[in-house]
C-alpha cells in the first residue's frame, strides 16, 4: 500500500543554520503518526514545510501520490490542514468569522452545512459564536483551531503542539477529539512534545532529534524504548 503523505529526504536551512537533515516519514490513510522531540528539534518546521509555510533546501514531499503545490492555498485545496502551534487563532474577529476564515475554499448552503457540523461537534462555539476568539480559554481557542482547520475539508490534518500550555482534563479532552477525527476517517500527524499522550494515541511514531529522525517505530514499541523513555519519558 502506498503512503498517503510520503516524505522523503527533506533538508530545511535557516540562513546558515540546518533545522531539517534528510528526514524521511511516511503516513498511511487512517492513521495517527506521532513525531516527538525535544523543543528545537525541528518538529514544527517539518509540519510548516509540509504545509508549504517554509521553502525545503532539498529533498520531496508526496501527497496521494503527487508532489504537493508549492502554494499554502493549493496545498490546503489538495486535502491538508495545518493547526498550527500556539493556537493562532484570529483574536479580534468572532468565533464564527474564525470558522468562516478556515471554509475560504466554499459558499453558500455548503458553508453553512459547514458551520452546523462543527458547531454539533463543539457545542461550547455556537453558544460564544459572536464572542471574540481571544475572549477563550486555552482549550476553548484549541477546539476553535481543531475546528476551524476542519472546515476546509482535509484529508490529511496536521496538529502542532495541541496540548501545549493546557490543563491535564483539557489535555484528555484534546486527546479524545483526535481519536474522533481519525474515525471520521481522517489521518493525522501529530507534533508533541508530551511523548507519553503521543505515543499513546499514535499507530506509528518518529523521534526527531537535532533535525534528524533518530528513532522510529509503533506507538507501543517506543513507549518501551529505553532511550525513549529515559529522554521523553522521565526513566
Amino acid at each position: 500500500m502506498e503512503p498517503m503523505l510520503k516524505v522523503a529526504d527533506l533538508s530545511v536551512n535557516y540562513g546558515h543554520v540546518q533545522a531539517l537533515c534528510g528526514v524521511d516519514i511516511r503516513v498511511y490513510q487512517g492513521q495517527i503518526v506521532s513525531i516527538i522531540g525535544a523543543n528545537g528539534a525541528g518538529k514544527t518546521t517539518l509540519l510548516r514545510t509540509i504545509s508549504g509555510l517554509v521553502k525545503a533546501a532539498c529533498g520531496h514531499v508526496e501527497f496521494m501520490g503527487e508532489q504537493l503545490p508549492a502554494k499554502p492555498s493549493k496545498i490546503v485545496a489538495r486535502g491538508i490542514s495545518h493547526v498550527p502551534e500556539g493556537r493562532k487563532t484570529f483574536s479580534g474577529l468572532t468565533i464564527r468569522d474564525n470558522l468562516l476564515v478556515g471554509g475560504y475554499l466554499f459558499k453558500g448552503k455548503d458553508l453553512e452545512e459547514d458551520l452546523k457540523m462543527q458547531y454539533e461537534r463543539f457545542p461550547i462555539l455556537e453558544q460564544r459564536k459572536n464572542q471574540f476568539a481571544g475572549t477563550l480559554s486555552g482549550g476553548e481557542q484549541q477546539m476553535l483551531a481543531v475546528a476551524r482547520g476542519l472546515m476546509s475539508h482535509p484529508k490529511l490534518l496536521l496538529l502542532d503542539e495541541p496540548s501545549m500550555g493546557l490543563a491535564p482534563l483539557i489535555v484528555n479532552q484534546i486527546y479524545d477529539l483526535i481519536r474522533q477525527i481519525r474515525d471520521l476517517g481522517i489521518t493525522v500527524l501529530l507534533v508533541e512534545q508530551n511523548a507519553r499522550k503521543a505515543l499513546g494515541i499514535c499507530d506509528f511514531a518518529y523521534v526527531l532529534e537535532n533535525g534528524k529522525i533518530s528513532l522510529l517505530g509503533t506507538g507501543e514499541e517506543l513507549l518501551k524504548s529505553d532511550a525513549v523513555r529515559k529522554a521523553y519519558l522521565g526513566g
